[in-house]
């Protein structure tokens, strides 16, 4: 349905079969619960299915849910790099970042880095050079596509509200952009900072206090662990929401634009397979995404008195009703 097709990725080929007897052992490490985690750990095994890879039968994976921020994070990652592992999952940028700083050798696999280079877990996407790799959201890059889809869905649309963490690892340039990227379309930006969960309450109304029309979520994990509370909140003021993955608006948000997730993470499991079959990380270069996926609530629309424009409708990958 539409231009948009679901998320692609250059990723590297498939690679022979798996050793004779060898049961891999990897470890998994990300914010969250394995509840709000649940849809991109399921795509993630149903990935290594594809590759001979089953759970609990020729590979075990060692869970680390990191519910209590950053320093746990920190300190699971430490954890996993004292274990016996063949190499680790560490799925997007602060669980990637947290295993960077135990000075870890193993290989480490990533599904969901925005900017890899910026932050220095490989040296450039094409030649990694280290023992990092895995996939990229190429997130800044489609933050002006994401004001664009706004201003078509809401005629009029003046004031965009941006919810974002200050504590992401690329905050500052991801702020930048998105500053250039509203002034070009003749937007105004508000920025509504928020540090927990605590603070979505307040954010949205000093949002509905500058008169915001819309808003868009940053992509750091703070958000995706509580949708939930953000999708309500959002619905109780009947602001339209704009998001990075396809399981906000699946969970009740209004849109969303990017590559899909779970994509990401059934493609990293191809990673995992090819360095348990004895390629170097340094030697897979990180993947972008090629196409990508607009996603509307169609149902969460009329809710909040929406019309959607039947050209955006018609461009859609995913419609909810």
């Amino acid at each position: 349905m539409g231009t948009f097709a679901a998320g692609v990725l250059s990723a590297p080929g498939r690679a022979g079969a798996q050793p004779a007897g060898k049961v891999a052992r990897i470890g998994y490490l990300a914010l969250g619960t394995a509840t709000t985690n649940a849809g991109f750990r399921k795509a993630f095994v149903e990935g290594l299915g594809d590759h001979g890879w089953i759970e609990d039968k020729n590979i075990t994976i060692e869970h680390r849910w990191a519910t209590g921020g950053q320093a746990t994070l920190d300190t699971l990652a430490a954890e996993l790099a004292r274990l016996p592992l063949d190499l680790i999952f560490a799925v997007n940028t602060p669980a990637a970042l947290a295993m960077k700083r135990t000075g870890t050798t193993l290989p480490v696999v990533f599904a969901q880095v925005s900017e890899p280079v910026a932050i220095g877990l490989v040296a450039s996407l094409a030649h990694p050079g280290r023992n990092f790799t895995g996939l990229t959201t190429i997130n800044r890059e489609l933050m002006s596509k994401r004001l664009e889809l706004l201003k078509e869905m809401i005629p009029g649309l003046t004031r965009v509200g941006y919810l974002a963490h200050p504590g992401y690892e690329v905050h500052k340039p991801q702020l930048a952009e998105m500053t250039t990227a509203a002034r070009d379309l003749g937007l105004t930006l508000h920025l509504a900072e928020v540090h927990s969960a605590a603070d979505f309450e307040g954010a949205f109304a000093r949002m509905a206090a500058a008169h915001v029309g819309a808003f868009i979520v940053q992509q750091d994990d703070l958000f995706v662990n509580n949708r939930t509370l953000i999708i309500d909140l959002a619905t109780q003021r009947r602001l339209p929401g704009m998001f990075v993955f396809s399981l906000y608006p699946r969970a009740g948000g209004l849109m969303s634009y990017g590559a899909n997730g779970e994509d990401l993470y059934r493609r990293a499991a191809e990673y995992v397979d090819r360095i348990l079959k004895g390629t170097k990380p340094s030697d897979l270069p990180v993947a972008r995404p090629t196409k990508f996926e607009l996603a509307i609530n169609f149902k969460t629309a009329k809710a909040i008195g929406l019309t959607v424009p039947p050209s955006l409708l018609l461009r859609a990958d995913q419609v909810i009703e």
